[in-house]
């Protein structure tokens, strides 16, 4: 199998994956809110995000092995490939299992007083250690999902991830429609994770028997080498606890569950684009991960340069298209128009931009194992915008978080866009000048398209939609000459016209 045909594959699975992600943000909102109403729907929110650190469990032992065997499978080094798996999976499940005791401490605590809930404590306790059960059962599934990548096929993972998820809306969405009590819902969910991994451990014994998972082996000299590379990668999983979950909690202490909706559904929103733009990258992940172990400089710059001027060509038109009908989609799609506010999603397009900007440049840290500093930085401004979130929430509500949001968020654009510069510094052929014009195109398209929020909002649905075309389409113009997208596509199309012969291996 070539380069391009595994790199469409991947992207072929990943935009799979974005559709069952839009899938269930589209239709799982609209029921919560039919069925349960916005105070349980938040309340809701709030207990998934309590336990949404039990995620962070994996350690990054995932990313590492997986990347780790993947190469002595390769190598065809069979008997160290069964020992350093087997070890990996005990310390795993030791970690997991751990873990599922500890969470029984959730019975004891007054978690419905912590969380200003109006559940009584033992429907939320019990709620709570079912979806915090799912999390473990869900760090486990990934785990075997990624053995894919071992045999070449990162793909076929992706889609075992893509079925789970799509049962889980269609399980959730119907318990939901019944008006399940939370703990059954949650109890479901939990079951939906352990019929998966039965289901992928067949495939894995049908398909490839020789990498099938051992618990037998143990290296206990192999610990120390699993766990110190793998907590970098944990790391990076921490800052999205602290990034997405604890401003949820802060939130419904402070401001209550009709706030949490509201930012929960407005990200929600935005995330939709960004899954959209990080695609590509996302797919170009394995080769960038292979030019820089044959330091193939050359070909890794090219990626780089072009991937950067593609994405950052359509950051501004997707984001602010979206901003422009956000009034249109909350009043069709929830029929909840009184959950928009123009200032609060014009500062939402903004994070979402330089969420954008930095995925791009993320990638090329993540995938070539240089995480470490990237690491250090996302941990600790993350645990900083934790600590002023309460504060900006207690004196701005939700605005002033999305304020510190933005700040962090900027600030580590700037630090991993020079650990870039950093990376390809011996190349002599990267430059800032597209992150300029981006981040120029970018202020210009906020302070227009805010302006015109302000008169278009309560408009009409065409005059919403014919705003927002037109919003979009000029973006679209200014972006095809200032990332000179016209070379990038003759170039793209040069490339495909090549006889098969002629490409690259």
């Amino acid at each position: 199998m070539g380069i391009l045909t595994r790199i469409l594959k991947v992207m072929a699975a990943l935009m799979t994956s974005n559709v069952v992600n839009l899938a269930t943000k589209l239709l799982l909102p609209p029921i919560f809110l039919f069925k349960y109403g916005t105070t349980l729907y938040g309340e809701w929110i709030a207990l998934s995000g309590a336990v949404a650190y039990l995620s962070t469990l994996n350690f990054g032992i995932q990313t590492y092995v997986t990347q780790d065997l993947t190469v002595r499978y390769q190598r065809h080094e069979l008997d160290r490939y069964h020992l350093q798996q087997s070890t990996s999976l005990r310390v795993l499940l030791g970690i997991l299992g751990s873990a599922a005791l500890l969470c029984l401490v959730v019975f004891a605590l007054p978690v419905q007083a912590w969380l200003r809930l109006t559940l009584s404590r033992q429907v939320a306790s019990l709620t709570l250690y079912f979806l915090g059960l799912q999390i473990l059962l869900g760090v486990l599934f990934g785990y075997f999902t990624g053995m894919f990548m071992v045999l070449s096929r990162a793909h076929t993972g992706v889609l075992w991830v893509n079925g789970l998820r799509l049962t889980m809306v269609v399980v959730t969405s119907a318990g939901a429609w019944m008006r399940f009590s939370f703990p059954v819902l949650a109890g479901f969910q939990a079951a939906v994770y352990v019929v998966g991994i039965l289901l992928v451990l067949l495939h894995i014994r049908r398909v490839a028997p020789e990498i099938f998972p051992q618990v037998g082996l143990w290296d206990r000299s192999a610990v120390r080498a699993i766990l110190g590379p793998s907590s970098y990668f944990g790391l990076i999983g921490m800052s999205t606890f602290l990034s997405y979950e604890i401003p949820v909690l802060i939130m419904q202490r402070e401001a209550g569950p009709f706030v949490v909706v509201a930012f929960t559904v407005m990200r929600t929103i935005f995330s939709m684009c960004r899954q959209i733009l990080n695609a590509p990258t996302q797919a170009m992940g394995a080769e960038i991960t292979r030019l820089f172990g044959r330091q193939d400089w050359r070909d890794l710059t090219a990626v780089y340069i072009y991937s950067e001027r593609m994405i950052f060509s359509l950051i501004p038109t997707v984001n602010l298209g979206v901003l422009m009908i956000s009034p249109v989609l909350l009043t069709i799609w929830l029929h909840k128009p009184a959950l928009f506010a123009v200032l609060p999603y014009v500062m939402m397009a903004a994070i979402s931009m330089t969420l954008s900007a930095k995925e791009h440049k993320f990638q090329f840290q993540f995938s070539t194992n240089t995480h470490e500093k990237l690491a250090r930085i996302m941990f600790f401004s993350y645990a900083a915008l934790a600590l002023m979130a309460v504060p900006m929430v207690y004196w701005l509500g939700m605005l002033g978080f999305l304020y510190a949001w933005l700040g962090i968020e900027l600030f580590q654009t700037v630090r991993i866009v020079w650990l870039n510069q950093e990376l390809f510094a011996h190349t002599g052929e990267h430059h800032l000048r597209y992150v300029y014009r981006l981040a120029a195109l970018s202020a210009v398209g906020l302070v227009g398209a805010g302006t015109l929020l302000m008169h278009t909002y309560s408009g009409s649905y065409k005059l919403q939609f014919a705003v927002g075309l037109g919003t979009s389409a000029a973006l679209s113009i200014a972006a095809f000459f200032l990332f000179d997208v016209r070379r990038i596509a003759r170039k793209l199309l040069s490339r495909v016209a090549r006889r098969p012969g002629q490409t690259k291996a």
